[in-house]
């Protein structure tokens, strides 16, 4: 009989096979993984790392499975959902799947949460588990081949966790793939998952090499570990240690601030790291906001207040959002992707990039006292403006640094991996901001709810407080 599961944390695998997500992504297709066997490992460590081609083709199936469904975690789902939860974007057609998102009415029965966001990010964290697991018990690997796909897996892990932690709050820390450990684990505080994001990331920067493994920014190298980094740091508010990470990224050389239609582009110079799209797809994002015509009303639009947040003369707003006049109304849609669909992929999926870095850079310094000069906040600030047609920031003291910092996160990283909705939380300005600009508003909306039927399968799974 088959043994029931929590379904955070594994999925099945079955025979000998050349890599490891191929499996996965045939069988987590059709399974709910509600009743799974355990997991064969010793088929994983002898079968799959068993030379430097195989194993590759393990971590590189990770990347690939990351793409295959639009609007799941790492494909589009961490811009439409946070997006629509916060101030950014708002659904132009009723819809019993958006609305909630739109509205703050989230219940613990929604299958966009458990599906799309909860369940993605823990399938990666177990492959990513699997694959380190299998890489450390490997002995016939080349050892720069080896640390490589170890940082990678790590990497993956951090990214998976961060997105965890700033959604649902608390959660479980999946470091193994044994299911005896995992089948009943209790919720970690978000400062733990933060702690071993940091492991992961450390251990990633160490194992990584400067140079990208493949031709392009498209597999995590020691600067995408880095550039994560950076951005933990600045969520825990380690002021200090975020501008260091924050300024080895950006002192690297590696990376340069592009024109605004040249950002997103495949193998853009601002680019840390992308993910190459399916193949007829560019983007999801490209495909889910552009619309089919001229004449169409785009499934998604971009909010008043978002729309008012940009300076008159920004070409953010000229060349990152288009619009469509349809009965009178004129939607206006995020137009970062310029592609809705082609056989030749043009734009990769931006992941990290070095705008962000002197954002949290210029975040961390105004927080240490320094506003002003060629090591201020200001510095990295107009960077930012000057790509974007605007002047200097006229911003001279903390507070008013503060503001013009939380301005630019918005007007230059909208409609981008949620960036808006985890700046809102983290800032503490939520509440206020949300409040004011939606109906219904209450605090506990800022964290997603954890289907019913996972704390059903595990009881040491305790809900969101909020949620029935």
């Amino acid at each position: 009989m088959k043994r029931k599961i929590s379904s955070f944390y594994k999925p099945k695998f079955l025979g000998v096979w050349p890599a490891l997500i191929i499996i996965l992504l045939a069988e987590n297709s059709c399974k709910k993984f509600v009743a799974l066997d355990p997991p064969k490992n010793q088929i994983i460590s002898s079968e799959v790392f068993i030379n430097d081609n195989t194993a590759t083709s393990a971590i590189t199936g990770i990347y690939s499975v990351m793409m295959q469904t639009p609007l799941y975690l790492m494909n589009g789902g961490m811009t439409v959902y946070p997006g629509l939860s916060a101030d950014e974007l708002s659904n132009t057609a009723t819809s019993t799947t958006l609305d909630p998102f739109k509205n703050n009415t989230l219940i613990s029965s929604s299958t966009v949460i458990q599906n799309n966001l909860w369940r993605n990010a823990y399938i990666f964290i177990y492959q990513a588990n699997a694959c380190i697991e299998g890489l450390n018990g490997s002995s016939g690997l080349t050892p720069s081949v080896k640390n490589q796909l170890l940082g990678e897996a790590k990497f993956v892990r951090a990214l998976s966790h961060f997105y965890l932690a700033n959604l649902f709050g608390d959660v479980p820390l999946i470091v193994t793939t044994d299911y005896t450990v995992t089948q009943s684990l209790p919720r970690t505080a978000v400062s733990g998952v933060y702690d071993q994001i940091v492991m992961d990331l450390k251990d990633a920067q160490n194992l990584l090499s400067d140079a990208y493994p493949t031709t392009g920014p498209v597999r995590a190298n020691k600067w995408a570990a880095t550039a994560l980094l950076a951005r933990v740091y600045l969520y825990r508010k380690d002021w200090a240690n975020a501008e260091t990470q924050a300024s080895l990224v950006i002192n690297s050389g590696n990376y340069s601030l592009v024109p605004l239609n040249n950002v997103f582009l495949a193998g853009s110079k601002e680019a840390i790291l992308q993910f190459i799209p399916a193949p007829s797809n560019n983007t999801s994002e490209g495909n889910t906001f552009i619309p089919s015509s001229a004449t169409v009303r785009p499934t998604y639009a971009l909010t008043d207040y978002l729309m008012s947040a940009f300076e008159s003369g920004d070409q953010r707003k000229s060349n990152w959002i288009s619009h469509n006049t349809v009965g009178g109304i004129v939607y206006n849609y995020p137009y970062k992707y310029k592609v809705k669909t082609s056989t030749t992929i043009t734009e990769n999926y931006m992941v990290l990039r070095l705008a962000e870095q002197y954002l949290i850079r210029a975040e961390a310094r105004v927080n240490q006292g320094k506003i002003l000069g060629s090591s201020g906040a200001s510095a990295d600030i107009n960077l930012i403006r000057a790509r974007a047609g605007l002047p200097p920031t006229t911003a001279n003291d903390q507070s008013a640094m503060f503001s013009a910092i939380e301005k630019e996160r918005q007007t230059e990283l909208f409609a981008e991996w949620g960036h808006r909705w985890f700046d809102l939380k983290r800032t503490g300005r939520i509440d206020g901001i949300l409040g004011t600009e939606k109906s219904g508003w209450q605090p506990y909306d800022s964290l997603y709810p954890i289907r019913f039927s996972e704390s059903q399968k595990n009881p040491f799974l305790v809900q969101n407080n909020g949620y029935q």
